[in-house]
């Protein structure tokens, strides 16, 4: 026995079936179209390690930071991934006094103390050794963690580390 006409639907059942398969493809281009504009590497910015995501200012921001305009060895290495809610941020840089007092005012940071057994923050560009004091913010689901060396009193070098995973 043939069934003529009968099709299965013909082509509803066709369109039906290849709409959400359309969808999903563009949805994952969209996606991947997003992460490669932001691939390491590829910012212009000389002060960013190879696995950097973003400018350091987008990210800084993110974490109510704002480096010392007279911050000079900088290094940083930023990741975002926002649709995981992750940003993280290291940076290293040297600055005045000044600048530092300013860094830690704006950015709602304790003065330094003595951490004697804490860790040091390593990453791209941190040099680590010797002696350093230690602000420590915890809050609003961030942590940030600076940690200041002063073997070279009048250009304090900082190391900084934020997240929010």
């Amino acid at each position: 026995m043939e069934r003529e006409g009968h099709r299965w639907g013909g082509k509803a059942v066709v369109l039906g079936c290849l709409t959400p398969i359309l969808l999903a493809f563009t949805a994952v281009a969209v996606v991947a179209g997003g992460l490669l504009e932001s691939a390491p590497g590829q910012g212009k910015d000389p002060t960013a390690c190879s696995s950097s995501f973003r400018e350091i200012d987008q990210t800084s921001g993110y974490f109510g930071l704002t480096l010392p305009a007279d911050a000079t060895a900088l290094r940083h290495d930023t990741v975002s991934r926002p649709l995981f809610g992750d940003h993280d941020l290291m940076a290293t840089f040297t600055t005045t006094p000044e600048g530092l007092r300013e860094f830690l005012d704006t950015g709602a940071l304790p003065a330094p103390a003595p951490a004697p057994g804490s860790d040091p923050v390593t990453g791209c560009g941190a040099r680590t050794g010797g002696a350093f004091a230690q602000a420590v913010r915890d809050g609003r689901g961030q942590r940030v963690t600076v940690q200041v060396y002063t073997e070279e009193p009048s250009h304090p070098r900082v190391v900084l580390r934020a997240s929010d995973g």
